[in-house]
């Protein structure tokens, strides 16, 4: 996991890479504060899946998904699984170029 993601917090958003190499389950990539995790979402679509991580076959393209908590719910995220329009490896540089600009390391 990146480091940038070692935060005193106890709530927190769950970000997996799915499908693709990663597999169809899906592999466990960040844990990070949703106040962290919104620059590198702003513009990105979202599809809110409900509350079981969404269910994925042989066939499915790789994808991110985003588990959000009840405590970090709010008036623009509802707690559950989202799934987000870019891919692991696209999800994966602007998370290193947000632990980067922040001075955080990867």
């Amino acid at each position: 996991m990146c480091s940038c993601t070692m935060h005193r917090c106890a709530i927190v958003a769950k970000i997996f890479y799915c499908g693709g190499s990663s597999g169809r389950l899906g592999v466990l990539r960040a844990v990070m504060p949703i106040s962290d995790l919104r620059p590198l979402m702003s513009c990105e679509a979202r599809d809110y899946v409900g509350q079981s991580f969404p269910e994925l076959n042989h066939n499915t393209l790789a994808h991110t998904v985003i588990e959000i908590v009840q405590e970090e719910e709010d008036a623009s995220w509802k707690a559950g699984f989202y799934l987000f329009e870019k891919t692991p490896l696209h999800f994966e540089d602007c998370l290193r170029t947000f632990c980067k600009a922040t001075g955080r390391p990867i």
